[in-house]
């Protein structure tokens, strides 16, 4: 939130809470719900409440395609949600959470393919 800026300060997705980076991005109902289906389609099960606990449970180590699709995960659901917020405030329009779910399947596939091309090119260079 701005705070030169004379506006709400409730979170634009649930209305219950004050907006902070904690709660947009990991205690508000909508992202909780669509971090819980990003983590069941990626099958991450662990508990991931702070920025601190995402970065264990996806276990960034290594440079593998792994990894790097992890970073990308985060990255992916990180920019849906600011950009659905940004859509609420500013547009004054709203989706369900299903449709940044979509979205982020459409990146992750997107991503991939060009990640996977991009080595094989590099590979048979």
């Amino acid at each position: 939130m701005l705070h030169f800026v004379d506006a709400d300060a409730s979170c634009v997705f649930c209305q219950d809470h004050e907006e902070s980076h904690s709660h947009l991005f990991f205690d508000c109902s909508w992202t909780s719900l669509l971090w819980s289906k990003v983590k069941s389609w990626l099958r991450l099960y662990r508990v991931m409440a702070t920025i601190s606990s995402v970065v264990r449970g996806l276990n960034f180590k290594g440079k593998n395609p792994v990894a790097r699709m992890k970073w990308v995960s985060l990255s992916i659901v990180v920019y849906l949600i600011w950009e659905e917020r940004n859509r609420r405030v500013f547009r004054n329009s709203c989706t369900l959470v299903e449709s940044p779910f979509w979205r982020f399947q459409v990146l992750f596939y997107m991503i991939l393919h060009f990640h996977e091309c991009n080595h094989l090119q590099i590979n048979v260079s």
